[in-house]
C-alpha cells in the first residue's frame, strides 16, 4: 500500500470512528485532509472501497499487536490481560454506531470483520487455552473447540449488543467484563490465584 493511501485511511478512520460510517462522506474526508475529491478517487474507487481497505488495515494491525501480546506474556493468563490492556486503548473513543453502519451498509467490510473473528480470533483462543493447560493454569478437562467457539460468539454479541449500541456501556467495558468472567471459568486453583495478581498489575 502506498504512503498516501495509508495516510488517507488513517485520517478517514478518525472521522469514521467518531461519527460513524454512514454520516461521513467523501466530501467530509477530502475537507478534513485538505485535498481534492479527485485525489481521493485516484486512490480509492469509492467510499465502500475506502472502508474495506480501512478495516483490512485495522485488522492487520490488531493481528500484529495480538501476536506481540502472546510473545511477551509470561503465561496464558498474562496474555489475556495484555490483550485487554491493548483493547483498552484501541477501542476507546469508537462510536458504537460504526458497527451498526458496518453491518447495514458495508457488507464486504463486515465480512472481513467476521472472517477475522471466526478465523484468527478463534485460533488465538484455541492456542491460549492449549497454552494455559500446558502451563498448569487452566483446567485439563476443557473442551478447547467448544470454548473457543463460545468466546467468538461472545465477541459477536458484544458488537451487536444494545448495551453497547445504546451507549450505556463502552465496547471495552463489556468486553473486559465478559473476558474476566471467561478466564475465571477456565482456570484451576493455581490459575485463580494468578488472576488477582494480574488484575492488580494491569489496573
Amino acid at each position: 500500500m502506498e504512503e498516501v493511501q495509508l495516510y488517507i485511511i488513517k485520517e478517514a478512520e478518525k472521522l469514521f470512528m467518531k461519527y460513524g460510517l454512514r454520516s461521513v462522506t467523501m466530501d467530509d474526508i477530502a475537507k478534513h485532509l485538505g485535498m481534492s475529491k479527485k485525489t481521493l478517487y485516484v486512490n480509492f474507487k469509492d467510499k465502500n472501497d475506502l472502508v474495506n481497505h480501512m478495516f483490512t488495515t485495522i485488522l492487520k494491525e490488531d493481528e500484529c499487536q495480538l501476536a506481540c501480546c502472546s510473545a511477551e506474556a509470561e503465561n496464558a493468563i498474562d496474555e489475556m490481560f495484555k490483550i485487554m490492556n491493548y483493547l483498552k486503548d484501541s477501542l476507546s473513543g469508537i462510536n458504537p454506531i460504526v458497527f451498526y453502519d458496518l453491518e447495514k451498509y458495508h457488507a464486504e467490510a463486515n465480512g472481513i470483520m467476521k472472517d477475522f473473528k471466526h478465523g484468527h480470533i478463534f485460533q488465538k483462543c484455541k492456542i491460549n487455552l492449549e497454552r494455559g493447560i500446558k502451563e498448569g493454569l487452566y483446567r485439563e478437562d476443557l473442551n478447547i473447540e467448544v470454548l473457543a467457539a463460545s468466546r467468538v460468539s461472545q465477541i459477536d454479541w458484544v458488537f451487536e449488543s444494545d448495551l453497547v449500541r445504546g451507549g450505556k456501556y463502552s465496547l471495552y467495558e463489556v468486553i473486559n467484563e465478559i473476558t474476566y468472567h471467561f478466564v475465571c471459568g477456565v482456570v484451576n486453583d493455581k490459575g485463580s490465584k494468578l488472576i488477582n495478581e494480574y488484575k492488580d498489575k494491569y489496573k
